[in-house]
Parts: C-alpha cells; sequence; structure tokens
C-alpha cells in the first residue's frame, strides 16, 4: 500500500503540480491612495503591508523548486524615510530565476510613478559572496505611497524565517506557504505573531497561512537585544508523505548527520599527521583538553564561511586555515583519540535568535560549543581568544542541541537532546579596579594612578588579542581602557603588567596599569576645591529616561566590579562631605541579592577610602524587577557624579 501511494504521489509531482508560475503576482492597475489610520499620521513611515508567499511545486523534471513572492507597501511622510526606501536591496542568494519585479508611487490624487527597470544594478558582497540586486524607485515625494513586489524562482529549503516587525509601524503582514501533497510543514508564529493554519485546497496542496494587522514599531532598547523580540515566522518541512508516515529532519536526525560528518570517514593517515603535529599530549582530561585548545587556536584561522576543502585535514594542516565545520571535526577527533570525553553542542546567538528547542528548526543550529561533562565546562571553539571555561555571553542562558553518541557492537551514530546551557555567574567575569589619587593643590593637578584587572567576558580575553596586535594598536586599545582619559590628561604610564599584588585581581587574565595627570578633576570654588572623585571610575551606562518600555532585561552576561578608590586629602585641607560617595542600591530574588551597587567611605587622618561592590548576576530581569535593575545601574552613573568638597582646615 505505501509503494502505491508513492507511486501515485510521483506521478502526481511530474504531471498536475508541475505548475506554470509565470503568474505568480499581480497588483491592482489602479490602486488608489491608502487611508492611514488618525494615530499613524505622525509616523515617519506606515507600513500598509507586507505579504510573502512561497509556493513550492515540482517543476517538469521532478525537482522540487520555489516561487518566493514579496510584497511590500509604504506611506513615506518625511524626506528622511523618502532617502531610506527609494532604493530598495535584495539578496539574489539561492535563487534561480528574478522572474517578475516591479516598484512605483503612488501620489495622494492617485497618479502612479512606475519605476523603469534599467535602474536595476547588481552589487557583489565579497565577504560573504552573495549577489544583491539594488533599484530605485523614481518620483517618489512627501506623502507619496512607496509599493513594490519580486518575484523570484528559487532553490527551495527545508527551513525558513520571516520577519514581520520593523522601526516603522505595519498595517497587515501575511505568511502563506503552499506546497505538494506530499510535503507537510510546520509554520510557528513568533513575539506576537500567530502560527499558521493547515488547510488542503481543491487539488489536494497543502496551504499555510497566517496574518496579523496593526503590528506596532519596534526599536531599540537599553539591555536588551532587538532581533530575537521581533513578530515572525518559523518554518520547517515535517513529513514526506512520499518516502514515509515519520516525521523528518528531527533534532536526532540533525545529531546523526552531524556526528557522521565529524566523526565518521576521517582518512587515517591524514589524522595521524594531525597527532604529529599537535605533538605531546599529557596529564588528565583537563589538562590534554587545555593543550589542544592552544594549539588549535594558535596555528589554525578559522573563516566565517565554509568550503569543502576546509572538512579535509590535510588541506587544513597544509593551509592552516578552515571554518567552523573544520576546526570542531579537528576538536572531535582529537579529543577522542586522548580519552577525554566531550559532546558537540549546537546553538543560536541569543542577541540574533533565540534558540527555540520545540520548533525542530535547523536553522537554530547556528553555532558550535564543546561541552567537557566530567568537568561540567564549554570550551568555544570559534573564538581565538576565548579559552575552557569561557564562551560568548549570548551563547549561554539558552538552550542548545547536545550531540550525544550512541554506539552498539560498531554500529556508531548519535542521539540529540535540548538541554540548557547556563551562564557563567558574576565572579568569572569582572573587571575590578585599585585606584590611587593625589593632589597638588599648587599646580592644580590630580594625579590618579590605577590598576584594572579584567577576567573572562569583561576584558580578560583581550590577552589574547593584544599580542597579535601592532604597537600603534595596542596602544589605542589601552587608551580605550583608560578610565581617566579626560581632556587636557598628561599620560605617564600606560601598560600591561603580568601579575598585580591587589587580593582582588589576583586570577585577573589582562591587567592595565596607568597613571595620568590631569586638571579636570579639579575645579576651585572660592576657597574651596572641588574634586570630581565620581570620574576615576570612567563613564558608566545609565537608564535615566527608560520610558515606555516593551521588552525584558537581557544582559550579554553576568558581571561584577570591584573597585578601591584610595585618596590623599592635600595637607591643610579636610573633605566637608565624605558621605558624597555613599550610594546603595539592591535587588532581590527572594533572600538572594542579584543586583547591587553598595558604595561606603572610611575616612582616617589625610586618608580617604572608597570601597565600591557591584554585580549583575542574571542575564535576565522580569517586569517586576526592572526597577531594581535600573536603581543599580543609574547608581553606577550617579557614581561619576560624586564630587568631594576639600576645604582648608
Amino acid at each position: 500500500m505505501r509503494h502505491l501511494l508513492s507511486i501515485i504521489l510521483s506521478c502526481l509531482m511530474l504531471s498536475g503540480y508541475a505548475q506554470n508560475q509565470d503568474n505568480a503576482f499581480t497588483w491592482e492597475k489602479e490602486p488608489g491612495f491608502s487611508e492611514i489610520p488618525e494615530k499613524y499620521q505622525g509616523e515617519n513611515v506606515v507600513g500598509i503591508n507586507d505579504d510573502e508567499t512561497l509556493n513550492l511545486y515540482y517543476n517538469e523534471e521532478g525537482n522540487l523548486e520555489a516561487v518566493h513572492v514579496l510584497h511590500r507597501k509604504f506611506r513615506l511622510n518625511n524626506d528622511q524615510s523618502i532617502n531610506k526606501f527609494n532604493k530598495i536591496s535584495f539578496s539574489m542568494s539561492d535563487v534561480i530565476e528574478l522572474m517578475d519585479i516591479g516598484a512605483r508611487a503612488i501620489k495622494p490624487d492617485g497618479k502612479v510613478v512606475e519605476f523603469d527597470e534599467e535602474n536595476i544594478k547588481e552589487v557583489k558582497d565579497d565577504e560573504e559572496g552573495d549577489a544583491y540586486r539594488i533599484f530605485a524607485i523614481d518620483g517618489i515625494e512627501l506623502g507619496d505611497d512607496v509599493e513594490y513586489y519580486l518575484v523570484r524562482r528559487m532553490e527551495p529549503s527545508n527551513f525558513g524565517r520571516a520577519y514581520f516587525q520593523f522601526g516603522y509601524p505595519l498595517l497587515s503582514a501575511s505568511f502563506e506557504l503552499v506546497s505538494p501533497p506530499n510535503l507537510v510543514y510546520d509554520v510557528k508564529g513568533y513575539n506576537g505573531f500567530p502560527d499558521g493554519t493547515h488547510e488542503i485546497l481543491e487539488d489536494e496542496r497543502n496551504r499555510f497561512y497566517c496574518e496579523k494587522k496593526n503590528i506596532r514599531l519596534i526599536k531599540e532598547e537599553k539591555f536588551s537585544f532587538l532581533n530575537p523580540r521581533k513578530a515572525r515566522v518559523e518554518y520547517r518541512i515535517d513529513y514526506n508523505y512520499a518516502s514515509g508516515r515519520s516525521q523528518i529532519l528531527t533534532w536526532d536526525d540533525a545529531a546523526q548527520r552531524i556526528y557522521e560528518n565529524t566523526y565518521l570517514n576521517i582518512d587515517d593517515k591524514d589524522f595521524e599527521d594531525w597527532v604529529e603535529a599537535v605533538g605531546e599530549v599529557t596529564g588528565n582530561a583537563k589538562e590534554k583538553a587545555v593543550q589542544i585548545e592552544e594549539y588549535l587556536k594558535s596555528n589554525v584561522f578559522i573563516q566565517e564561511y565554509h568550503i569543502p576543502e576546509f572538512s579535509d585535514l590535510a588541506f587544513v594542516l597544509e593551509n592552516k586555515v578552515t571554518s567552523d565545520r573544520g576546526i570542531v571535526k579537528l576538536y572531535a577527533n582529537l579529543f577522542r583519540e586522548y580519552g577525554i570525553e566531550h559532546q558537540l553542542v549546537l546553538t543560536s546567538d541569543r542577541s540574533k535568535i533565540k534558540f527555540d528547542g520545540d520548533f525542530q528548526s535547523w536553522n537554530y543550529l547556528n553555532d558550535y560549543l564543546i561541552y567537557l561533562p566530567n568537568l561540567d565546562t564549554y570550551i568555544d571553539p570559534n573564538n581565538i581568544a576565548f579559552r575552557m571555561g569561557c564562551i560568548s555571553g549570548t551563547l549561554s542562558a539558552t538552550d542548545g542541541l547536545f550531540i550525544e553518541p550512541v554506539k552498539i557492537g560498531d554500529f556508531e551514530s548519535a542521539i540529540g537532546k535540548i538541554k540548557y546551557i547556563p551562564p557563567s555567574k558574576h565572579e568569572a567575569n569582572y573587571h575590578n579596579m585599585d585606584i590611587n589619587i593625589s593632589v597638588d593643590v599648587n599646580k592644580n593637578i590630580v594625579n590618579v594612578e590605577t590598576f584594572q584587572g579584567l577576567k573572562g567576558l569583561s576584558g580578560g580575553f583581550m590577552k589574547h588579542y593584544y599580542k597579535m596586535m601592532d604597537e600603534e594598536r595596542k596602544q589605542q586599545v589601552l587608551r580605550d581602557f583608560l578610565a581617566a582619559d579626560v581632556p587636557k590628561s598628561e599620560i605617564n604610564t600606560l601598560e600591561v603588567v603580568e601579575k598585580c599584588g591587589h587580593r582582588y585581581m589576583k586570577d585577573a587574565q589582562f591587567i592595565i596599569h596607568s597613571e595620568v595627570n590631569t586638571p579636570a578633576f579639579l575645579e576651585l570654588a572660592g576657597n574651596k576645591l572641588l574634586l570630581s572623585l565620581g570620574l576615576s571610575i570612567g563613564p558608566q551606562a545609565e537608564m535615566y529616561f527608560e520610558k515606555d518600555r516593551k521588552a525584558r532585561v537581557e544582559n550579554g552576561f553576568n558581571r561584577s566590579y570591584y573597585r578601591e578608590i584610595t585618596l590623599k586629602v592635600p595637607d591643610g585641607y579636610k573633605i566637608a562631605n565624605p558621605e558624597a560617595s555613599v550610594i546603595k542600591f539592591a535587588e532581590k530574588e527572594g533572600d538572594e541579592v542579584i543586583f547591587l551597587f553598595d558604595s561606603d567611605f572610611t575616612y582616617e587622618g589625610d586618608t580617604y577610602k572608597v570601597i565600591i561592590d557591584e554585580f549583575y548576576n542574571r542575564v535576565f530581569a522580569s517586569k517586576d524587577q526592572f526597577g531594581g535593575f535600573k536603581d543599580v545601574v543609574n547608581a553606577a552613573a550617579d557614581f561619576n557624579k560624586v564630587v568631594l568638597v576639600l576645604e582648608k582646615e
């Protein structure tokens, strides 16, 4: 019976469903001028419609193809929006043929100005290798509607994504996917966009459709990521009834394919050459992994694209260049050679898209990690500056696909499990400072000597980048870290040091020592001196004007800042307002403090010392925690404004 069904479906593919796609889209001949609701009249741009259709069909040769139609219309209400939308660009990646294109400006009186197809030109992205087409729309004036459509014949994709939220309000959006009877898709909406509804058309094709009205504009907000918050749809192929009734391209299928491509069919001779190149690897599992990581990150350059040669071990050994897939192949096989238990992990950078383990789209499998279960730690194989235990913050605090090997006799494969990748604690990522300040009253000069100790994602990784830089770039990097880099400063010392005796920098990975003379910290007010102590910690982020916030707080990573500031009060002076440096804010989750800014002082003799403890130990803050988080962030900015009043004794 199943064999008979396959024959019937195959015949349908090659006959009735090999469709003529020449008239995939036709727009209104007399479009008229759109009505815009009163509440949107003041917007620079108003999206009138944004409609996307993907029609999958079998061509005359029986091969699956897709026709993609994109139709958009806008109202442009100022010159800035005209400059932005009078040129439209679109990718030609995976495009077989640009079948049709149209654009026009529609005047308030209904007059239509068509665009000239001679205005299309092609641009090549040398880095990505993708081709883009750009076309200009002539005749646009203030208050016009601009409308365009694209029809492209494309290679089909098993997984896809479409966005429907932008920096302007959108009145109407829709997504439609039509597929042959044997191909069933799953269409899921995110951030308020609905899931696709499924219906079977009269000709037995599948139609998946979803739409939404009045999508609000989206904008950048501090301590959040824009792209993952946009309304969108994800789609994936779920079943192919021509080959069976089971779900296809699942997480397990992905795990098996990745496992096979990584571990199996390795040329023994080529791999032996790699083992010889790496050299002696000794010690326990952690020590071995550290040695292998250090060798690979010191000797192999990783490109952002992939070509088949990058999976060829001999090619990579000779040319010392590969891709993310190629370098993971090396790590995995070297770890297996030396008995280091590990699991490959694939996830998404949550600053770009949030991994959804409940929707089995391989579009989420963008970034590799390597998990060492016996050590409960991760390696980021693609970042040359990170070392074991330090991975990009946005690859953590999210889920990922863990590829667990399965071996039965001589048979090797893998299963995929969705697990959480925990973020590092705030103690693992610190930027600590020891600051000593003295005042030359006669010269109106403040001397500021600072040691900055950085660890983990707060800057510790810079040590590996720093050693590869030329002297000019090194000085620029150090200057960027210089907290007391204010106008009219004289830099006496600016250097990297290997060690620092301060207890709170004992495991710092990158230490910067600086000494600066500056008049900018000091101001004369009658017979008093005003010392801007708060400037010594450098500029701080602030959230003073957060109104109508939509996004929840999402940090890149947990982090901490410990600072000790020691001021030698000049002879003959005293501090009139020593309590000015006292700032205390904390946000709790139950009994645990999760966000903190605590600044206090001691004042004995001519020594005034301030100790600041600041940390953020949650990546996410709920709506209820937002106020506390904002208070802590602003407390650091408030400290920048601390001014001590020095008066004569």
